[in-house]
């Protein structure tokens, strides 16, 4: 199983250069993917900002839809209010934002490989073991 950042996902849907979408493509279509509940906003967010910023045409969001749904994305569920302040915990004691926390987290609870281009979550699942997908 993979958890799939909204960094990577961004970086692949829109072809970034120097991003090799072939080797995530294979990736993807051999693994399940799963995602923490806040992954559906921020890949929105991003998508856009880049027509904003005028980095993709807003006619292309339909085909990044498309894109996104032939992923079969397991979205997990919002975490429960009780559970907030030790992700917090676990956001600090790793030096993460509280969103790149719930990616790691995720990772090392459910035993799956974290695809990231961020460095600061690739060393803190390096700290913690967790599989990472080579970039």
């Amino acid at each position: 199983m993979i958890v799939l950042d909204a960094s990577m996902a961004i970086s692949w849907l829109l072809n970034e250069p120097g991003f090799s979408a072939s080797e995530l493509n294979e990736v993807l279509a051999t693994n399940r993917v799963t995602v923490p509940a806040h992954w559906p906003v921020e890949i929105g967010n991003a998508l856009l900002m880049a027509v904003r910023r005028k980095r993709i045409d807003p006619g292309r969001l339909a085909q990044i839809s498309a894109e996104l749904a032939r992923l079969d994305v397991a979205i997990e569920p919002p975490i429960e209010m009780d559970e907030l302040f030790a992700l917090i915990e676990f956001s600090e004691n790793q030096g993460l934002t509280l969103y790149d926390a719930a990616y790691v987290h995720l990772s090392m609870t459910s035993h799956s490989t974290l695809a990231t281009l961020d460095e600061a979550m690739r060393q803190a699942a390096t700290r913690l073991r967790i599989s990472i997908l080579p970039i």
